[in-house]
């Protein structure tokens, strides 16, 4: 039984979203679908997602709104991968209330932190005056760093083998059959970093080797986005996206049904994910990442916490519904205190003008 169909049927627009061919482009080596129109979700003419903001919909590119934005960097989770409508991302959230800034989604499937950050790079000039930054993020970082060349050159990426092949590399091994269901395709098109097929399987790092590889990436990619927000007067603020299991949550009828019934027609995609969905792996990347950002004066904000309640959040083990997407951002919001001060009245990284820290609970 196809229980996606029934528990989530937002979810054959995603499907659709993510079939389509790859959209390459340079330096950020891909990008969402431009101007995709449907009832679950709308990208504009530079595909960015369309979010809720006080005068209806706007995005980077389309309706923009005049004065103050933040801005929220990621990947699927952070687009809203699995929202039932625009309305329900958590940048469409963030959006609504006394006092709060148009949010901005940056957000894109299958992104790592460097690429976050180059699109932030290339679209600064596209933006007013930044109240706020959300790097939304870390468990793609961690997916890439269990492939061959990990560590070598600039890292690896997503559909890292398609690029190659495009480029006239030959890919090590046979492509696998597109499957129709979006993550899948995401997963699947990982694929190697080129080079001739070799006879011996490539080595899989071990989960404590993917968590230094992701750290560091993640350190070095902060570092030049606080050197990017700097001139702004933006708090920089890094949020662990949560994950099913990282949560310790005890599973709905409804996140049963879905993740069980994934396991079984999908198990060679999520297989790419649990070594990294450990709790063990979770609690040592939380670590890391937090001592990362203590460093360099950014505010730090583990989401698993906020999401272990009784409720039905998770439409797969790591995207969130409607309600997910509404907890995480209200959690976020009352943590790293987005409706509150001005950027003026705080250094980016969450500093004040009298050198005292922010400490984030």
């Amino acid at each position: 039984m196809d229980q996606q169909a029934d528990l989530a049927p937002q979810m054959k627009q995603y499907e659709d979203f993510a079939g389509g061919d790859v959209r390459w482009l340079p330096y950020l080596v891909f990008f969402n679908r431009t101007d995709y129109r449907s009832p679950v979700l709308n990208t504009d003419a530079g595909g960015f997602r369309l979010g809720s903001g006080p005068d209806g919909p706007c995005s980077l590119l389309e309706n923009h709104p005049g004065g103050e934005v933040s801005v929220l960097l990621g990947g699927s989770p952070a687009f809203g991968f699995g929202a039932s409508a625009d309305e329900r991302t958590i940048t469409s959230v963030l959006s609504r209330g006394e006092g709060a800034a148009t949010w901005f989604n940056l957000g894109a499937p299958a992104y790592n932190s460097t690429q976050e950050l180059v699109l932030f790079l290339l679209h600064r000039h596209q933006l007013p005056r930044v109240r706020d930054i959300i790097v939304f993020s870390g468990l793609n970082d961690l997916v890439v760093a269990g492939l061959p060349d990990a560590r070598a050159d600039y890292g690896q990426f997503f559909f890292s083998g398609e690029f190659f092949t495009q480029l006239g590399v030959p890919e090590a091994g046979d492509q696998l059959r597109q499957p129709k269901w979006a993550l899948g395709r995401l997963a699947q098109r990982i694929g190697l970093s080129g080079g001739a097929a070799k006879d011996d399987e490539p080595r899989v790092p071990a989960p404590e080797e993917r968590v230094d590889t992701a750290v560091a990436q993640c350190a070095r990619d902060l570092d030049r986005l606080l050197e990017l927000a700097a001139p702004t007067g933006a708090r920089v603020h890094f949020v662990l996206q949560p994950t099913a299991l990282w949560t310790g949550k005890r599973r709905t009828a409804e996140e049963r049904a879905l993740i069980d019934d994934a396991d079984r027609e999908r198990a060679a995609v999520w297989n790419l994910f649990r070594p990294i969905l450990d709790r063990q792996v979770h609690e040592r990347y939380r670590d890391r990442l937090a001592a990362v950002c203590a460093e360099r004066s950014v505010s730090f904000f583990d989401a698993n916490p906020a999401l272990s309640g009784d409720e039905w959040l998770f439409v797969d083990l790591v995207h969130l519904n409607d309600e997910g997407n509404r907890v995480v951002a209200e959690a976020m919001r009352d943590a790293l205190g987005l409706d509150g001060e001005r950027p003026g009245d705080r250094r980016p990284g969450g500093e004040r003008p009298d050198g005292e820290l922010e400490e984030v609970g």
